[in-house]
């Protein structure tokens, strides 16, 4: 079986590349895997696995140091021999001694561990939104190599540049998401009729595990936020935007359609955003919600946010079966 790629190799980059390097590797690779310019969803997704494990200084050196641990093993390719050839080794040829096999055995190229079950197709809606902008940007007939490179994306006007953000927002908590595990579902882009059923009106991620059932927001406004009476704010937020309260709005629609009962609305936000781990905003008419940074994610989702109860496996499955049933994606 062929060796694993490395994640340099998957983001073609050498292992002594600078953070600039690599990071321009990451956005390349991302461009070339996308499905919306040729790649495909494996593809798409090995690029976004590779980054996880080297995309942060941090993640960087631990891959690093567990990479020179491993011993490195010479093996041979194994030969079959043709019975129905004249090269058939005489019967006479003696076994290979037992004692004599390699102990402890060569590390295997295992498959990687099970990743969360995902449904739906991360940040594909503003993509497609973002794509729309810049056909009509650009003009009929007009063609353009890459509507991804960084410096086609600075020319374009803010609104459409928002766009691709909000894309590439809902994808870094997707990333984070895949490394829950099996005991977690996932589904992205998901419809609602909170507001008409306007497409743009949508919950971004359901996440189901033995924590309980989330609706997640993911939110980067490039500024600093906070929290104030009860919601998100700062200075990416218009005056009227609501984060939290638009959240609940779209979550109640869901739970109410698909016959679940959601734990928490879970907003994530980056680690620069000036916020640190999880805040719980106490709502006594309805769901508590939690901001959250991404890099807290995962075990805020592991464990029991703000003192909740686990949901028993029975629960979570019949959960899952009306999700399955019911949840529509845009």
């Amino acid at each position: 079986m062929p060796a694993l790629k490395s994640p340099y190799e998957v983001l073609e980059v050498s292992p002594t590349a600078t953070t600039d390097e690599l990071r321009k590797g990451y956005r390349r690779a991302l461009r070339r895997a996308h499905p919306d310019t040729g790649g495909t969803a494996v593809r798409f997704h090995a690029v976004q696995a590779a980054w996880e494990q080297v995309g942060t200084p941090g993640d960087r050196a631990t891959y690093d140091r567990r990479a020179a641990a491993r011993p490195t093993v010479q093996r041979t390719a194994p030969t079959f021999t043709d019975p129905w050839s004249r090269n058939v080794p005489p019967r006479s040829a003696p076994h290979p001694d037992p004692r004599q096999r390699e102990w402890p055995p060569p590390p295997r190229n295992d498959p990687p561990p099970a990743t969360t079950r995902s449904l739906g197709h991360p940040g594909g809606w503003w993509r497609e939104q973002y794509l729309v902008g810049v056909r009509e940007w650009v003009g009929p007939g007009a063609r353009v190599a890459d509507p991804f490179a960084p410096k086609f994306v600075a020319s374009l006007p803010l609104p459409i540049r928002q766009r691709l953000a909000a894309a590439e927002t809902e994808e870094a908590t997707a990333r984070i998401l895949s490394t829950l595990g099996v005991a977690f579902t996932t589904w992205h882009d998901v419809a609602t009729d909170a507001t008409g059923a306007r497409p743009d009106e949508k919950l971004d991620h359901v996440v189901l595990g033995p924590s309980g059932l989330f609706s997640v927001l993911s939110e980067d406004r490039n500024s600093p936020v906070r929290i104030r009476r009860g919601d998100l704010t700062g200075d990416g937020f218009g005056w009227r935007e609501r984060p939290i309260r638009t959240l609940a709005q779209r979550t109640a629609a869901v739970s109410k359609s698909a016959a679940v009962r959601f734990t928490a609305l879970l907003v994530v936000v980056p680690d620069a955003s000036g916020l640190v781990g999880a805040t719980v905003i106490e709502r006594p008419r309805g769901l508590p919600a939690i901001v959250v940074t991404r890099s807290a994610l995962p075990d805020l989702l592991r464990s029991h946010p703000a003192g909740m109860p686990p949901i028993s496996s029975e629960a979570r499955f019949a959960a899952r079966n009306h999700l399955k049933r019911a949840l529509r994606f845009v």
